[in-house]
């Protein structure tokens, strides 16, 4: 299969996600960097080899470009993913995939009508650690998965990102930094939701903001909610509990943990595609007066049932085998939107004091064949 033709817009932080391990995925052909800052595309162009360094309107006019990566600025994320429908490509955007569900539907209605796909990041869930837990949900290994609990939580990232402000600006927050990696993941697992029930709270209105050479120096302005916690009821009736936060040092949660009637499964980190899960089946003494103490008991490391190399540029192949075969990509528009609704729905639900039922659907996103560690990743 003819490898698939991709362009960048956006040469920030993210891209050597992309690009530092992109040569495992054959199938994919980044022949364009584009950025604001011609001096940082070109740079970053040399870095990767890349043939063309070019303005954001130059690769969308390049017809050598078939699907953009969109890793612009999460405001920018609509507006660029519009702007590159308007000119004949796919586009698969970083998270979040819009900011509000009005940009969201307006991605689906013009690329529709513009016969090309659109989808969005994060495509963790496509990794060995996630997809080696859905093998074994769906071989039986849990019985019948009933509920799960996700989590993310930190102190935020002032201290080590070089422009943290956008985090703490409308539209962001780590509900939709953080949170996709745990709803794609959840949807990935149970398939479409039901209704979200949620509390939001921004736990200051500044934040102190840390200087190159120590101490502070003025204030960041906090313009979002800072610690989420709501659950999650799916189609299936089953029931996730979710929590993300930039108010904590440090904690004792779990990252995802998926819980059946006949037993559990603890997973990696869902912001790594590799690791292996840990399996624990029921086990007599839990069901003594005395139970087994949280984290005891047999929990056995499962051995790994797809390849572990992929990083982010398994988004890009499984994209542009989906763009070549004409099937729904697994991270496509309909997913997407779904994923963006829940997002959404945890400060929605906040604010109104009540359930949010989940209007959208989509799919539940088709497994990924398994493969051993030489073997070409597969996306039939």
């Amino acid at each position: 299969m003819e490898p698939i033709r991709v362009g960048i817009i956006g040469v920030g932080n993210v891209l050597n996600q992309y690009l530092d391990k992109i040569g495992v995925h054959p199938d994919v052909d980044i022949v364009a960097l584009a950025d604001v800052n011609p001096e940082a595309v070109r740079k970053r162009a040399a870095e990767y080899d890349v043939p063309k360094a070019l303005t954001p309107d130059e690769l969308l006019a390049d017809k050598d470009v078939e699907l953009v990566l969109n890793l612009t600025p999460p405001k920018l994320h609509a507006p660029v993913t519009l702007k590159a429908i308007a000119a004949g490509k796919h586009v698969l955007s970083e998270k979040p995939f819009a900011t509000t569900l009005e940009e969201a539907k307006q991605i689906l209605d013009a690329a529709r009508q513009a016969g090309v796909k659109v989808g969005t990041a994060p495509t963790t869930f496509l990794g060995s650690g996630q997809q080696t837990s859905r093998k074994l949900i769906d071989d039986g290994w849990i019985g019948r998965p009933v509920a799960a609990f996700a989590s993310f939580a930190c102190r935020g990232y002032e201290h080590w990102h070089p422009n943290v402000d956008p985090f703490y600006s409308p539209g962001a927050g780590p509900m939709l930094d953080i949170g996709p990696y745990l709803i794609t993941n959840l949807v990935n697992i149970f398939g479409p939701a039901k209704r979200v029930t949620a509390t939001a709270q921004r736990s200051s209105k500044t934040r102190p903001r840390p200087a190159k050479d120590g101490g502070y120096d003025g204030v960041i302005n906090i313009e979002t909610p800072t610690h989420v916690t709501g659950t999650i009821e799916f189609a299936t009736g089953a029931v996730a509990t979710v929590i993300v936060s930039w108010d904590v040092w440090n904690h004792n949660l779990p990252h995802f943990e998926i819980y059946g009637t006949d037993g559990s499964i603890a997973t990696p980190n869902t912001d790594f595609f590799w690791g292996a899960p840990l399996l624990r089946r029921g086990e007599p003494g839990d069901l003594a007066l005395d139970m087994t103490p949280p984290g005891g008991g047999d929990w056995r490391e499962t051995p790994i049932t797809h390849r572990d190399d992929a990083y982010r540029g398994i988004g890009l192949a499984e994209f542009g085998y989906a763009i070549r075969t004409g099937v729904e990509p697994r991270t496509g528009g309909e997913f997407a939107y779904h994923c963006l609704e829940i997002l959404l729905a945890f400060e929605i639900s906040s604010e109104r004091g009540q359930h949010v039922a989940i209007e959208s659907t989509c799919e539940r996103p088709r497994p990924l064949p398994s493969v051993g560690p030489l073997e070409p990743y597969r996306f039939d």
